[in-house]
Parts: C-alpha cells; structure tokens; sequence
C-alpha cells in the first residue's frame, strides 16, 4: 500500500485541528482579522470566572458514590486553566463573556475536568480571551490569552488564596498556559512552597522542568511536582501530534527545535513511563452530552475498569474494552486515533482520588492547613 501524498496529508492533519483545536502547529491559517482583541476580563467580576466558589455551578457535580467537599472546610484551592471551547476562525482571540456561540463546551469543562477536583478542593477557574483555531500558532494571540491568565492567577493569589495550598490544574490549550505560567509566576517564588501538584493534561509539558525545580510525581503522596499525559490508540502516530515539533515557552524565550521528551505519567498509579492494567482504573466518566444544566447536578456512573495506560515515547496508549460504552470515542478518535477530549473521563475516578491524596499528603508533610 502506498503513503497517502503529502497534500492528503495536509488536509487530513488541518481536519483534525478544525475538530479540536489542539495542535498550534497544524492550525489553518486565515486572513488576519482586522477587528481589535475582545475586551479583557476584570476578575473583580463575577463574569470573569467560570468556576467560582459559592455558586454551586456545574463544578460541583458528582457521580453516584462521591460526594462534593464543603467548600468552607476545602483545604486547599485549584486553579483550573480550561482548555479550547471557541470553534469559529473569526478572531484571534475570542471574547471571554459567555453565550452559546462562544463557549459551547464549557459546560462539558465544568462537568467533565474541573469537577474532577471538588472532592478535594475550592475551584477557580478564569474565563480568558482564549487563543481561536486560526492563530493558534500565532504568538501575539497566545500571548494575549496567556496575559489574561497570568492576570487571573496573581488576582487569585492576593484576593482569595490568603495563603492556602493550591493545585494548578489545566488541559489543552490551557496546559501550554499553564506551564508558562509555574515558570514565570511559581517556581522559584515563595508560594511554590504551597504548590501541592500541577495536572497538566492533554497537551505537550517537556521532561525538563525537573532540571527547573518540579520534578515529575512519581508517587501518589509526593507533592511539588507535575503529572502530564496524553491519551490516544496504541501505535497511533497522528495521535502523536499533540506532543511532537511543538513551540513552546520555556526559561524566557520561544522554543520550536530540539525540544526535550513529553512528560507522561500513568494517572492509574504506576507513575512516570509506567503501565496500568484496566483492573486499576476506578472508574471513568462519559463525555458530558448537551444540553447541559444551570446548577451542579448527578453525574452519570462511571465505568470501572475500562481501559488501563502504558505509557510509550511520551504519550498514554489505551485499549477501551470492547464493546466499548458511548461517550468515550468521538471523530478525532475514529480519525486519529486520540482520546483528547476524554483525557480526564477516561481516569476520573483515579484522578479525583489522586488529588485528594496529595491535598492529604501536603497537609500531613507541611502540618498545617
């Protein structure tokens, strides 16, 4: 069999952006648009976050047999950079005030990766003037979202932490945020010594940012240090295009050659480069169906022993058991092989229990609250 030609190729790849908005390098290019970046958002405001203590909004959903931690009692914070929801190429970057056309997956954020986190934890996460499909690789866009984001976290940090350990959790395009955000605003600065990990998921984190003080967690107690992980097929080579010749930020300059290994770490249990059988996963939650309620509501059950993880070259190869339920395979799948948009469903059960071991780990460690 011949290889497809280059130009098929091409096609095929900017397809598969088009779905998820994922992959800067592959992203369309459009006609610059002439209009001026959307106003930023004021966190003063209740409009600038899409999670926020206190409201009791889809964050706060659970599945049957978890339960929700008393955000009054919740000992330690998350701060939750979300992933890509603008589907138009319109703008650059797109407005950060909510309606349908602007952030239709935001309800499946909330749902499915945030909540992840409140059994555990208070959750912020900021709307920002996120980077759209056709700039994706366009650094003053990136730069403007990251702006926001930056923004977000030091309002954050002088008007709600007051002091309290935190997680920084992230998918997507939020991951490559956010992993400038622990170089430029965490490490090395008196509040990582509240840092209690960073789960940055579903997007490329280069092993090197051991070699800049946080390690990759190797075990479910240790805490200061990152779990990344991307899942797709086995053998799946398009799959691969979310870590591989990817731009990134790293130590004051862009970086777009020679870049260091992804990070991968089996969030079943066996850490860094490992391999999990299905009887480890505890269960996984199916991807969020539209249309979605206004306030926390039940989640559907989870799965157990769906699928297990071995890590290799970097990224997170899974085998769904067959037959497999609805919820978990969608077109980026069937086209290559990726389970991005299920990142987080696929281990949920695993994550939620992940984070509230370390929450409990850095608390026993650092003996206060």
């Amino acid at each position: 069999m011949t290889r497809c030609p280059v130009l098929v190729r091409r096609i095929f790849f900017r397809s598969l952006v088009a779905i998820m908005a994922t992959m800067p390098v592959m992203a369309a290019q459009a006609e610059k648009p002439s209009a001026p970046p959307p106003v930023a958002p004021d966190y003063q405001g209740d409009d600038a976050w899409l999670a926020f203590p206190g409201r009791n909004g889809l964050e706060r959903s659970t599945p049957p047999g978890h339960k929700a931690v008393d955000e009054k009692s919740a000992s330690a914070d998350v701060f939750f950079i979300h992933p890509t929801t603008y589907r138009g190429n319109d703008v650059e970057n797109a407005p950060y005030t909510q309606s349908e056309k602007v952030e239709e997956l935001n309800g499946a954020v909330l749902l499915g990766q945030v909540s992840a986190f409140n059994g555990c934890c208070r959750l912020y996460a900021p709307r920002y003037r996120q980077t759209s499909v056709a700039a994706l690789n366009r650094p003053a866009a990136s730069d403007l979202a990251y702006s926001d984001v930056s923004a977000a976290f030091r309002y954050y940090l002088k008007h709600h932490n007051k002091g309290r350990p935190f997680i920084i959790a992230s998918h997507s395009q939020g991951t490559q945020h956010a992993a400038t955000l622990l170089q430029r605003e965490v490490l090395g600065r008196p509040v990582q010594s509240r840092l209690i990990a960073a789960y940055l998921i579903g997007g490329y984190v280069p092993d090197s940012f051991a070699e800049i003080g946080l390690p990759i967690c190797e075990t479910s107690r240790q805490t200061g240090c990152v779990i990344s992980y991307n899942a797709g097929k086995q053998g799946s080579r398009l799959a691969r295009l979310v870590i591989e010749n990817k731009r990134y930020w790293w130590q004051g300059k862009m970086i777009d050659h020679d870049q260091a290994p992804a990070v991968c770490v089996d969030p079943l249990g066996s850490g860094p480069g490992g391999s999990s059988p299905a009887t480890a996963n505890l269960g996984s939650l199916p991807f969020p169906k539209m249309p979605y309620p206004e306030k926390a509501a039940p989640l559907p059950a989870l799965v157990p022993n769906l699928t297990g993880a071995t890590c290799r070259a970097g990224m997170l190869e899974v085998k769904l058991r067959s037959p497999q339920p609805t919820g978990f395979s969608d077109k980026l799948t069937f086209l290559a092989g990726s389970y991005h948009r299920n990142d987080y469903g696929l281990f949920y059960a695993n994550l939620r229990g992940d984070a509230i071991g370390r929450v409990d780990a850095w608390r026993a460690t650092q003996g206060r609250r």
